[in-house]
């Protein structure tokens, strides 16, 4: 009892409250966490002011092109921003942030797009414009054939990096669906940007060893040009009523030979060559007996071997490849060259040129007649043969032509069908072959509305165009839905009529200021037609067939002078097993801009 009386007088222990053990580990992680917080941010900041200082340095090398020192010093300046924004997005810590939900995908991709930029820049831009990009030319008239043929040698050597580096980033799945909406858009850019800059590096490698010869070195090369009037509108951009040859000769450039449609023979009584059967069951045989309808078809390689045959049949060696052009690219050279002077006084530049030969030139030479013809052709070749001696004798012209080039290969403007395998191989695939050149809906899915002009005249320079394409190929459950709708406007004025001279509105088929246009939509790779609509009213079309793998139909219709007409065209394709990618639309290159909406719920 004692014993338990001693125990239960025992005082009792006291205890002092300790803070859990947990606490200190939570200060530990919300150190850590505040800590990457910081890292985060800073790095997001390093990476940003590098991205925007890299733009910048890409901004200005486009603008100093000529001036090789200040290129090596933007391109150095390139290569530590994207050194730079590479480091800060490479880090432990950053990759460790790519798990966190909702911005782990964009901070992946930040990551996955600066190491490529740092490998771009340094592995492929900076071996490129290390060579001193002025030297070649022009001078005194000539390319520099040896600094083009190093410069050849130089892609070759980059561009397997170009392409490792694409297929890469394809490896790495980077999902732009899933990213932020202001990542979205740029990263779209970026990976597009990359993928353009290796199939163009790839295609030049391929024509590397073939560059001295494509500029005379060895002997003079021939190319036939086809100058296209797209005040007389076709497929292709109009009619190609006037044509030259341009010899290149060890790198200098000149017109050495012209002619016009009276001088190959145009108006045959049958095609000059066996046409593709869908190519006459929808434009007829048109397009093999006149040279102004050779462009009516989108297949450029089918348009040059028959412009090929006109010129030998006519007047002997059509040269080696086949070049289409339009006033508006030429316009766009003067933007670059600067003016140039004709021999009969008139001066062109980028803002009157396309007035000048689609306008000016018939009520300068107004009569119907041969000789107003013979007029109005001498007064295109005396255009080409000047603009051409512009670009030969051009300052700077490297830096200044190759944005306009571009801007004219984008659009539809120039296009090239070469006799040569190796060329051919090397534009295969692109817009150079005609607008289109695709085989497969994968990487988009084209509709094409194109015009053609039915009047014999020279109205078109009057008519601008808008499109509308939609589908439902993204909620389909069956069968897709393709529709394109194109607002046509005739914006002559009546009071206009009377005075148009005669090589404008002829009157000879249709009275004097009514315009007769035909146009034609093709649908995707794999469509069927199912319907058409002309101003709302069920329309049949005139013709119809399955031309380059798609369905197309052609569609007459008359206009008023200031008259606006809707046409629109259905087709269908099958979902199943097929792969869609992004709804596109190719269209006839039109003196106006074509805007073009896109309408495909459930596509993103």
């Amino acid at each position: 009892m004692r014993m338990q009386k001693h125990a239960d007088a025992a005082p009792k222990r006291q205890w002092w409250r300790r803070p859990p053990r947990l606490k200190p580990t939570l200060w530990t992680v919300a150190g850590v966490i505040v800590f990457c917080i910081i890292v985060m941010g800073v790095s997001a900041f390093v990476a940003k002011s590098a991205v925007d200082s890299m733009m910048a340095d890409a901004r200005q090398l486009t603008d100093n092109l000529g001036d090789r020192e200040q290129v090596s010093r933007t391109v150095d300046g390139m290569r530590d921003s994207a050194r730079n924004a590479h480091i800060a997005t490479s880090h432990p810590i950053w990759r460790g942030s790519e798990v966190i939900p909702f911005i782990g995908d964009d901070l992946r991709a930040v990551r996955l797009l600066a190491g490529a930029a740092d490998e771009l820049i340094s592995d492929v831009a900076a071996p490129l414009l290390e060579l001193d990009l002025s030297s070649i030319g022009p001078t005194d008239g000539a390319l520099n054939v040896d600094a083009v043929a190093e410069l050849g040698k130089r892609v070759e050597e980059v561009a397997p990096t170009a392409e490792r580096l694409q297929i890469r980033l394809v490896a790495e799945g980077i999902e732009t669906e899933g990213l932020l909406a202001p990542l979205r858009g740029p990263v779209d850019q970026v990976l597009g940007a990359i993928d353009t800059m290796a199939d163009v590096l790839r295609r030049v490698a391929i024509l590397s060893p073939q560059l001295p010869t494509m500029l005379g070195a060895d002997e003079p090369r021939n190319y036939l040009v086809l100058v296209q009037n797209t005040a007389e509108m076709r497929t292709l951009g109009g009619n190609p009523g006037t044509l030259l040859m341009m010899t290149l000769d060890n790198g200098a450039m000149s017109i050495t030979n012209s002619a016009g449609q009276a001088d190959v023979n145009s108006g045959r009584p049958e095609s000059i060559v066996p046409l593709a059967p869908s190519t006459e069951a929808l434009y007829t045989d048109r397009v093999g007996r006149y040279i102004q309808d050779t462009t009516m078809t989108p297949d450029f390689a089918q348009t040059a071997h028959i412009a090929r045959a006109f010129w030998s049949d006519a007047i002997g060696d059509p040269g080696h490849s086949v070049l289409a052009i339009d006033p508006v690219f030429l316009s766009n050279i003067l933007r670059a060259t600067g003016p140039v002077q004709l021999p009969t006084g008139e001066t062109l530049n980028a803002d009157n040129v396309v007035e000048e030969l689609l306008s000016n030139v018939y009520a300068r030479f107004p009569g119907d007649t041969a000789e107003s013809a013979r007029q109005q052709d001498e007064f295109f070749v005396s255009a080409a043969s000047a603009i051409v001696e512009g670009v030969t004798h051009a300052q700077n012209p490297l830096t200044s032509l190759v944005p306009q080039l571009t801007k004219g290969f984008e659009n539809g403007r120039i296009l090239y069908a070469p006799t040569d395998r190796t060329e051919a191989k090397a534009v295969a695939g692109t817009l150079f072959n005609g607008p289109l050149y695709s085989t497969s809906n994968r990487d988009a899915t084209t509709m094409g509305v194109f015009v053609n002009d039915n009047t014999e005249g020279k109205l078109d320079y009057y008519t601008d165009m808008s499109v509308t394409a939609s589908t439902d190929v993204c909620e389909a459950d069956e069968d897709a839905i393709f529709t394109a709708k194109a607002t046509y406007n005739y914006t002559l004025e009546p009071g206009a009529v009377a005075g148009l001279p005669a090589y404008v509105s002829t009157g000879r088929y249709f009275p004097k200021g009514i315009k007769s246009t035909n146009l034609v939509f093709y649908g995707p790779v794999g469509s069927s037609y199912v319907s058409a609509k002309v101003d709302g009213e069920e329309f049949v079309p005139q013709a119809g067939t399955n031309d380059l793998g798609r369905a197309a139909v052609l569609i007459n219709f008359e206009s008023e002078p200031s008259s606006t007409h809707t046409i629109e065209v259905t087709f269908s394709a099958p979902t199943e097993d097929e792969e869609y990618g992004p709804l596109a639309v190719a269209h006839t290159p039109m003196l106006e801009k074509v805007p073009v909406e896109i309408n495909a719920p459930g596509c993103g």
